[in-house]
C-alpha cells in the first residue's frame, strides 16, 4: 500500500488534488496526526510540569509516539472499516457505505472527553508499574539469554524481561547458526579449564531441556607450527596444555599421515593436533532453548522486534529504557548483552569501552557426496601474509544434514576501515570479494572434492585489545552489568558465562575467576581525545 504521511503545511494544493491522489489509491494520514507531537508535548509541559523536566527527551518522544502511533492505527481502521473500538449510533450511520475520506475518519478519532487530560497522563504513563521489573536484559544473543536463564535459576523470584531488537539470535548478531566450536585445545590454560567447566553445564542444559545441543566431531588444529600464538592459539601451545592438563590427544608429525586419515592436502611441514572430545554446538536453538526455559521455569517476559532508544538512570538504582515502540521498561538492574551494539548504548550512559568491531567471513562450499562424512571439524594456522590481506586462519565444520556441503570461514579481519570499525552504523554485511576469492583460494589448494561456494555471509565480531571477554558492572553505574568483546570465540564458554553474569547482576560470588574480563583494564579503556589507528583500536 502506498502512504502519504502529512507534515505542516501540506502540499496539496487543492481539494481535487488530495481527491486525484486518493483515487490513485494511495493512503493519506493528515497532518492533524502526524503533527501533533508539539503540541502533546507542550500539554505535558503544562500538566504535568514536573515530569517533564525531569524526564529524558526521548521519554517525552517516546509518550508522544505511542499516542500518535495509536491514534494513527485507530484511524486507519475507522478510514477502511475495521474498527478497534465500538462507534456511537451516529458514528456507525456516517461511517454506512463507501470508505470514509481522510477527513471524515479523522472527525472521529479523538480522546474520551471524560478522561484525564493527555498532559497529565504522562505522569502515570512514566510512573506505572507495568514494564516494570527487576532486571532488564538488552540483547537476545547468547549473553542475554544464558543471562535470563540463569537469573531464572538463581533467582526466580525476580521479574525479568529480555528486549531484542530482532530475533533470538537474530541473523544480523554473531550468535546466529547451526555450528560454533567447542574445545579445550587451547594455548590458553584458562580458557581450557574455562571449557571444561563450561561443557558440565552444556550437558546439565542438554539433560534439563532435552534438546541437543551439542555434536562430537572431534577438532583438528593443522598447519605451520611457527605462527607464534595467534588469536586461537597455536598447534604447539595447545598441545602443550592438553599434555599438561591431561586432555587426550593425538599429534601428527607428518603431512601424509593427516592426508591420509582424511580428504586434505596438507603441506610437507605442516603438523597437527586432535582432540576427539571437541565438537560443535547449535547455536541458534542453544539461544532458543535457553530462553524457552528462563520463560518456563520464572515467567521471563521476552520482547523481540523492540529496538532501544534511550537508556537513563534518573535515580540510584533506578532504570530507565525507553523503545522506539513507545515502550518506557523500568528496572532496578540493567544488563547490557548487545554485543557489536554495545558502545551505541554506552553513548546513552555517557561510556565507551575500546572495541572494535569486525567484518568476520563465513559460508558454505558442496562437497563430492562420497566424502561428505569424511570432512573433519578443523582449524588450520598460516603466517599471515599483509600484502595478500591473508590471515593465514581458516577453519572448516563438517557436513551437516542432508546436504553435501560443509561451512567454512576464516578467523582473521584486515587492518582496513573498511573490516575494523567502531559503530554497527559503519557495518556493511556485504562480503568482500578478495576475502571471499582468498577463501576459494584456499579450499580448492587445501581440500580434496571441493565443488562450488553456495553463499558467503559477513557477520560482526566485537573484539578487545587483548582478546578476552569483558564481564563486569560499570564502576560509576552499579545498576548496569555487561557482556560484550566475545571476539569470535565466546560461544562455547555460553553457559558459564551467562551464569557468571548473572551472578555479577544479583551481587553473588562469582562461580569462577572473572578477573581477566574485567571492564577497567587498561586495554578497554577508551580515551575520547586519543587518536586511534585502525587495527589497534579505530575510530
Amino acid at each position: 500500500t502506498r502512504c502519504i504521511v502529512g507534515a505542516t503545511n501540506i502540499p496539496f494544493a487543492s481539494d481535487a488534488a488530495l481527491q486525484a491522489t486518493l483515487d490513485q489509491g494511495v493512503v493519506f494520514v493528515p497532518d492533524m496526526l502526524s503533527s501533533a507531537g508539539a503540541v502533546l508535548a507542550d500539554s505535558i509541559e503544562h500538566y504535568s510540569k514536573s515530569e517533564y523536566h525531569t524526564a529524558r527527551d526521548a521519554e517525552v518522544y517516546a509518550f508522544v509516539q505511542t499516542l500518535t502511533s495509536e491514534k494513527t492505527k485507530e484511524y486507519l481502521a475507522r478510514l477502511f472499516k475495521g474498527e478497534r473500538a465500538p462507534l456511537s449510533p451516529e458514528s456507525a450511520m456516517a461511517m454506512e457505505g463507501a470508505s470514509l475520506s481522510p477527513m471524515a475518519a479523522l472527525s472521529f478519532v479523538h480522546e474520551d472527553r471524560n478522561s484525564a487530560t493527555v498532559g497529565k497522563k504522562f505522569t502515570t504513563w512514566r510512573n506505572s508499574e507495568e514494564d516494570t521489573y527487576d532486571v532488564v536484559v538488552v540483547g537476545g544473543g547468547m549473553a542475554g539469554t544464558s543471562c535470563a536463564y540463569w537469573l531464572s535459576k538463581l533467582a526466580p523470584e525476580k521479574k525479568v524481561a529480555v528486549i531484542e531488537s530482532g530475533q533470538v539470535a537474530d541473523k544480523r548478531g554473531s550468535s546466529y547458526g547451526a555450528s560454533r566450536m567447542y574445545r579445550r585445545m587451547y594455548s590458553d590454560e584458562y580458557f581450557s579449564v574455562m571449557q571444561s567447566r563450561a561443557l558440565d553445564l552444556w550437558r546439565d542444559l542438554e539433560r534439563e531441556s532435552g534438546a541437543q545441543l551439542l555434536k562430537e566431531n572431534g577438532l583438528l588444529f593443522y598447519g605451520e607450527t611457527d605462527t607464534g600464538e595467534t588469536v586461537e592459539g597455536s598447534i604447539p601451545g595447545a598441545a602443550e596444555i592438553m599434555a599438561k592438563l591431561g586432555i587426550p590427544h593425538e599429534y601428527f608429525s607428518r603431512a601424509e599421515d593427516m592426508n591420509a586419515k582424511w580428504p586434505m592436502r596438507a603441506k610437507a611441514g605442516y603438523e597437527g593436533v586432535y582432540e576427539a572430545t571437541a565438537g560443535s554446538i547449535n547455536a541458534t536453538l542453544a539461544c532458543e532453548t535457553m530462553m524457552s526455559l528462563a520463560k518456563k521455569q520464572a515467567g521471563h517476559s521476552l520482547f523481540t522486534g523492540t529496538s532501544v532508544l534511550d537508556i537513563g538512570i534518573p535515580t540510584p538504582g533506578n532504570v530507565h529504557v525507553t523503545c522506539s515502540n513507545g515502550k518506557l521498561f523500568k528496572a532496578k538492574k540493567l544488563v547490557l548483552a548487545a554485543g557489536a551494539w554495545t558502545n551505541d548504548l554506552l553513548t546513552h550512559l555517557d561510556q565507551q569501552l575500546d572495541l572494535e568491531i569486525w567484518a568476520m567471513h563465513w559460508g558454505h562450499y558442496r562437497v563430492d557426496p562420497k566424502l561428505r562424512q569424511e570432512y573433519p571439524q578443523w582449524f588450520c594456522f598460516r603466517k599471515e601474509d599483509e600484502r595478500r590481506w591473508d590471515g593465514g586462519l581458516y577453519y572448516g565444520f563438517p557436513a551437516e544434514g542432508k546436504d553435501d556441503m560443509i561451512k567454512v570461514g576464516i578467523d582473521f579481519c584486515p587492518e582496513d576501515p573498511e573490516f575494523r570499525m567502531r559503530r554497527m552504523a559503519d557495518y556493511t554485511y556485504t562480503p568482500n570479494e578478495r576475502i571471499v576469492s582468498l577463501i576459494d583460494e584456499f579450499m580448492r589448494e587445501n581440500w580434496e572434492g571441493v565443488g562450488e561456494r553456495v553463499d558467503m555471509y559477513s557477520s560482526p565480531y566485537t573484539v578487545t585489545r587483548d582478546q578476552y571477554f569483558v564481564l563486569d558492572q560499570l564502576r560509576e553505574q552499579p545498576e548496569v552489568s555487561l557482556f560484550t568483546g566475545g571476539c569470535g570465540r565466546a560461544f562455547k564458554f555460553t553457559p558459564l558465562l551467562g551464569k557468571l553474569l548473572a551472578e555479577k547482576t544479583l551481587g553473588l560470588a562469582p562461580s569462577y575467576d572473572v578477573s581477566p574480563f574485567s571492564a577497567e583494564r587498561d586495554c578497554v579503556q577508551f580515551d575520547k581525545h586519543a587518536s586511534y589507528r585502525y587495527g589497534s583500536g579505530a575510530v
